[in-house]
């Protein structure tokens, strides 16, 4: 069996942005936003990869990106939607931004859903792979604990989505942050 190397790249970039509080009223100030995409990956049998697969795994990394910015852009613009890399925690009161809720209520989803998903592969593993008799019974207990994983973290992403809106409640005016897209509008451009 041979020895294979996995090579990954992340690519980011800074969005500056600000907002007044909507406790204090204070400017924030200018501040930044670090948007990375989906990591890319390429598994060689070499330490080092070749140039056109350097290459690729660079491409495939801006593509990633890309993504990932468009996507917080139309997010933002569209759907007043602001992804977690816009941090709502005002530097002087350090209160947080009712414009944050809508930004974890967007992922209150995706670990529940991740949770059935690995309960699922993991179920029918041990149930189509197990040398036990008990297949099914094994099966439905790895099911049983991947469910009760995703009930836990729907129930704690709930609790912190209803803890930032009692926190963001008594603001006297709901403000947005102002996001300077000009500095991404290359990767918009794409």
């Amino acid at each position: 069996m041979g020895t294979y190397y996995k090579h990954t790249k992340v690519d980011k970039i800074d969005v500056p942005y600000s907002f007044q509080c909507e406790q204090c009223m204070k400017d924030s100030g200018p501040m930044v936003a670090v948007i990375c995409g989906m990591e890319a990956e390429i598994n060689s049998n070499y330490k080092k990869l070749e140039e056109k697969k350097q290459q690729k795994l660079c491409e495939m990394a801006h593509a990633n990106l890309v993504r990932a910015v468009k996507e917080a852009h139309r997010n933002a613009t569209e759907k007043n939607v602001y992804v977690k890399a816009f941090k709502d925690q005002c530097p002087f009161c350090n209160k947080p931004q009712s414009w944050a809720v809508s930004g974890v209520k967007n992922e209150m989803f995706s670990t529940p859903i991740v949770c059935i998903m690995v309960a699922v592969v993991v179920a029918a593993g041990c149930y189509f792979f197990s040398g036990v008799e008990e297949n099914l019974i094994i099966a439905l207990v790895a099911m049983g604990i991947g469910i009760a994983a995703a009930a836990g973290t729907l129930f704690y992403n709930i609790m912190k989505v209803q803890s930032k809106k009692k926190q963001t409640a008594s603001a006297a005016h709901k403000n947005v942050p102002v996001i300077e897209w000009s500095a991404v509008q290359h990767i918009l451009n794409e």
